[in-house]
């Protein structure tokens, strides 16, 4: 459940200086939404992600500013996702330290998702809230791609520039921030919350990486995995539900993100009594929801996105799951 999600405080920090500019008392819109305030002391401090966003819900409330979730996460980068910013900043090339980030994002948030997609000459970021209806969240997605975008600063140059952003969420009232702080085009109603560049960024050397640091940063990373005791039924699925959001449906692909073969794959799926099929199909339904609840794109393009072959096929895979047709699902669960 989203209620059990944590997130470590991270770029929220500036929250506090944020609201106090604008005259709000940020302790008792921190006791509202169910926190203390002193945990915003140290970013390495760790909250429920329900409790933040239900922070970042009454800061806009409050402050009149639809855009607070940007506009507190703008100076923030590596060092606010800590140890897995770092790994990120030591690896060998941007592929790589997307990658690292792909791969250990739960270190540092338990309610969302990283996406790295490649499509011809373009890549992509993306951050995947797992309860996209959240009241807040919109504001906590605003955040995070900016600090995803300054990720991709620090780790590609001063040249790098991006070539389009999309949210998943209603347009707010004021835009300029969003286009001065990412430079490129930005809509939303989207299907996805992510930042576009030009694909050959990835293969791009990180200059400052040190080889010895990243592997001392890795084993410390790899201790972190083995003391959030995660199932590895969790682990797997988290996975697979990482890989349909960036648009990869094959056994293949979840078998190298494991760095097993397909073969090896199947008889550990087996032996816990499901296969990639069950999880192919769970992750599915898990995103077509999403996608229905939280943006404006129509059917056919969720059924392209999830790779079903046209729009009748995704209906009838969607009756079956929810006993309803995605449009009435859909008018049912809006959060309008």
């Amino acid at each position: 459940m989203f209620s059990d999600k944590l997130i470590r405080v991270g770029g929220a920090t500036a929250l506090m200086a944020l609201l106090d500019e604008r005259g709000a008392d940020f302790a008792a819109l921190a006791i509202e939404a169910g926190l203390s305030a002193a945990v915003f002391a140290n970013s390495d401090n760790v909250v429920p992600c329900a409790a933040l966003c239900r922070l970042l819900h009454l800061a806009e409330e409050r402050t009149g500013l639809s855009d607070i979730g940007l506009r507190a996460c703008v100076g923030s980068g590596l060092g606010s996702l800590g140890k897995i910013g770092y790994l990120a900043a030591n690896s060998a090339t941007v592929e790589r330290g997307l990658a690292a980030l792909q791969a250990h994002f739960h270190v540092h948030d338990q309610g969302a998702t990283p996406v790295v997609c490649r499509h011809d000459g373009t890549a992509s970021f993306g951050y995947e809230i797992v309860e996209p209806s959240m009241p807040g969240a919109h504001q906590l997605s605003f955040g995070a791609l900016a600090i995803g975008t300054n990720v991709l600063r620090a780790l590609c140059g001063p040249d790098f520039r991006l070539l389009q952003v999309t949210f998943a969420f209603d347009r707010p009232r004021n835009l300029s921030l969003f286009r001065s702080f990412f430079g490129a085009p930005v809509s939303f109603g989207a299907a996805a919350n992510a930042v576009a560049f030009d694909a050959r960024w990835l293969a791009t050397p990180i200059a400052t990486a040190d080889s010895y640091l990243y592997a001392v940063l890795a084993d410390d990373v790899r201790r972190d995995d083995d003391r959030m005791h995660e199932p590895a039924e969790n682990r797997v699925q988290r996975v697979v539900r990482s890989l349909v959001a960036g648009g990869q449906f094959s056994a293949d692909a979840a078998a190298d993100a494991f760095g097993v073969t397909r073969r090896t794959l199947a008889r550990r799926l087996r032996d816990r009594g499901t296969s990639f099929r069950a999880l192919l199909d769970d992750a599915r339904h898990v995103e077509a929801r999403r996608l229905l609840q939280s943006s404006s794109v129509s059917l056919s393009e969720i059924a392209a996105r999830l790779g079903y072959a046209d729009t009748a096929t995704f209906t009838r895979a969607f009756r079956r799951w929810c006993g309803t047709s995605p449009r009435r699902w859909q008018a049912a669960n809006r959060p309008f």
